[in-house]
């Protein structure tokens, strides 16, 4: 058997029936091999960091491992931003990178480069992949291919990178193996009923318990487990932004998403200086999430984490890690055993319900009443458009923030961010991979900077018919980093505005030129006009929205203000208020 045919075949097997990648001279066996696998389709990108950001939207919709690939030098490069973004939101993806023939090596060490695009892409990977490596023989791929997709999809799920010189790819594989057996490290029954019961116990002392939820709860059925936990208890659920969609909007148990920055003002209330319990499941607890003065955060409440990471567990959140319980195990485990534990009357915590639901009333009767924040009552309209849609795929910005304030996910509808990484220009193929996942129409929403960064992928879009709203966010300058020039740089806004080295395309043309269908109005004429152009999720289509330079993106915190005091500033008497229930 050929062995880039084994390759495609092994992750066919898997469930990988979507290849996303950029043709080349030293990839071309595997791209041969897909399409030859009656099995398997292939999608062309126009940038090989297009087809890595679709492989993770993939990843991100089905909530399964991707496959991404290029050729050598210059298309292996281009991957490593979408490899970067997989790392940072554990999503299991393989990427396939072409190379040299391995006869083409000199065997000199310290020469700079071997041929003509060849590059270490293994070298430059590594820090960002759970595994890379090159395959040198070809008796080797059996098991280095078991063996990577082991790793991708398995603890705390991640990319892996599989370099293969071209001499390689067009080798034999005498025995193919498909489900070669590794040593799973999973977390034993015992293990993990003793992480609950520290939970039930923790529980049964608390008055104002929280639960806070991460993206490393990646299962759909430890996700509901976890919310039917919570709904037996009445104890309220606080997000990550990757995790925002787990729950509907307008879930009763739904208290927004936790930011340093742009969280809901209610959620960073409720879980920094409400509660008397945090209850962390697969959340990093990083800065983005809980501010820069990371000992301040929730100083009153007792903190239980449960992480599959022990580097993540390895940083202390309170000072010295007082009043700090730490739990190494796979939260799918822990969430398991609590399922099956048996719900006491929880006496208080209907209260406690209570005033949870009251901040959140408030805060956002606060928020409603600010001007600044017309693009999150333009976000949330649109969301009203779309609710038909699979997915909705959003990119980095103010746009991600309004989006992740104020969009209405309906149940089961995914939003899909890029992370840790924060990419810009992730939207538009995280989107076309999202398709491939569901079969079903999506959406991206984008900030014309964000949007301009992969433009090119609306080829792809157009030639494949796909089923995408598109809508441009466009405020003719990077809204966020001008934001930071006017409170810090003295409003000298280089390279992020109109006329100081920014500028904005005519995006509805732009789409007409690629034969989408397009149109363009104000953000004020969204709510009654938006509907009429978007009816209809059967072809492409592009939405330019134009909204003023100077947008905002609203509440913020302050620099050295604790997160749930954010600007523009609460009303001093309501906030005494909420500070006091």
């Amino acid at each position: 058997m050929k062995l880039s045919d084994y390759i495609v075949t092994f992750l066919q097997k898997k469930g990988i029936c979507h290849f996303f990648g950029y043709q080349g001279t030293m990839i071309a066996h595997v791209v041969d091999s897909i399409e030859r696998n009656p099995e398997t389709e292939n999608h062309s990108s126009y940038n090989e960091q297009g087809a890595a950001f679709a492989a993770c939207g993939y990843a991100q919709a089905k909530q399964e491992c991707a496959c991404a690939y290029a050729t050598s030098g210059p298309g292996a490069v281009n991957l490593l931003s979408g490899v970067a973004d997989a790392y940072y939101d554990s999503l299991p993806v393989v990427f396939l990178t072409g190379q040299l023939n391995t006869y083409e090596y000199s065997g000199i060490e310290g020469l700079r480069q071997q041929g003509f695009q060849e590059t270490d892409i293994v070298a430059m990977a590594k820090p960002i992949t759970k595994y890379a490596v090159q395959i040198r023989n070809p008796e080797d791929i059996v098991e280095e291919l078991n063996k990577a997709y082991h790793i991708a999809t398995t603890g705390r799920r991640g990319p892996v990178l599989i370099d293969l010189p071209m001499n390689i790819q067009r080798s034999e594989v005498e025995n193919p193996v498909y489900d070669m057996k590794f040593e799973d490290k999973h977390t034993d029954e015992a293990t993990a009923q003793k992480a609950a019961d520290t939970i039930l116990e923790a529980l049964k002392q608390a008055k104002r318990p929280v639960i806070m939820l991460g993206h490393g709860v990646d299962s759909e059925v430890s996700q509901q487990e976890l919310i039917h936990f919570a709904q037996k208890r009445q104890i309220p659920i606080i997000t990550s932004v990757l995790a925002k969609s787990v729950l509907g909007y307008d879930h009763p148990l739904n208290f927004g998403c936790i930011g340093g920055a742009y969280g809901h003002r209610y959620a960073n209330m409720i879980a920094n200086a409400k509660s008397d319990l945090l209850l962390c499941f697969g959340i990093s607890l990083c800065t983005r999430q809980i501010g820069t003065k990371v000992h301040e955060f929730a100083k009153g409440a007792k903190i239980i984490r449960v992480d599959i990471d022990q580097y993540n567990l390895q940083r202390d959140i309170h000072e010295n890690g007082e009043n700090e319980v730490k739990l190494q195990a796979e939260t799918s485990a822990v969430i398991n055993c609590l399922a099956r534990a048996h719900c006491p009357e929880m006496d208080g915590l209907s209260d406690w319900l209570n005033v949870c639901t009251e901040i959140k009333e408030n805060l956002q009767a606060v928020d409603d009443n600010t001007p600044e924040r017309y693009p999150n009552r333009m976000i949330a309209d649109l969301s009203d458009m779309l609710e038909d849609t699979s997915a909705v795929a959003v990119d980095v910005g103010q746009h991600m923030v309004w989006s992740y304030q104020s969009f209405h996910n309906q149940k089961d509808q995914k939003l899909l961010f890029s992370g840790g990484h924060g990419a810009m220009g992730y939207a538009l193929p995280a989107a076309i991979g999202a398709y491939y996942a569901t079969g079903k129409p999506v959406a991206c929403i984008c900030g014309d900077g964000a949007f301009q960064m992969n433009i090119q992928e609306l080829e792809w879009v157009k030639r494949e018919n796909l089923p995408i709203t598109m809508m441009v966010m466009n405020n003719h300058a990077l809204g966020m980093i001008r934001h930071l020039q006017r409170d810090y740089f003295e409003q000298v806004y280089a390279d992020t505005s109109e006329g100081s080295g920014f500028s904005s395309c005519n995006f509805a043309e732009v789409a007409k030129a690629y034969g989408i269908s397009s149109a363009c109005m104000e953000a004020n004429e969204v709510a009654e006009k938006a509907a009429d152009f978007l009816h209809g999720t059967e072809a492409p289509k592009l939405l330019e929205i134009r909204l003023e330079p100077g947008t905002f993106a609203y509440p913020k915190t302050c620099l050295g203000e604790p997160i749930h005091n954010q600007q523009p500033y609460i009303p001093k008497d309501v906030y005494d208020r909420l500070m006091d229930l």
